[in-house]
């Protein structure tokens, strides 16, 4: 489990279309905006590939200006994981 927060800079007349968009996308959640079109999101993804993949939906969606990166975080799976050495 991949699990990020972005902030996606949208032009201002262009925020319903994004916030449209950002409602599509599987895994991601809007949880702030601002009118000036800055927006707070998590993205919960099944691994590293698939949060990028989300990464580039997003900053190719027209209207957004650009993305920040503010977190990142894999979580491994406790069943893949290596035995400690002895």
């Amino acid at each position: 489990m991949n699990i990020s927060s972005v902030v996606v800079y949208a032009a201002p007349t262009q925020l319903p279309a994004v916030e449209a968009l950002l409602a599509t996308l599987p895994g991601v959640q809007l949880h702030a905006q601002t009118p000036e079109g800055k927006l707070v999101v998590t993205i919960e993804a099944e691994d590293a590939a698939a949060a990028a993949n989300t990464y580039e939906a997003i900053e190719r969606a027209e209207g957004v200006l650009s993305m920040a990166l503010v977190f990142q975080q894999t979580e491994s799976n406790p069943e893949q994981e290596l035995a400690p050495c002895k």
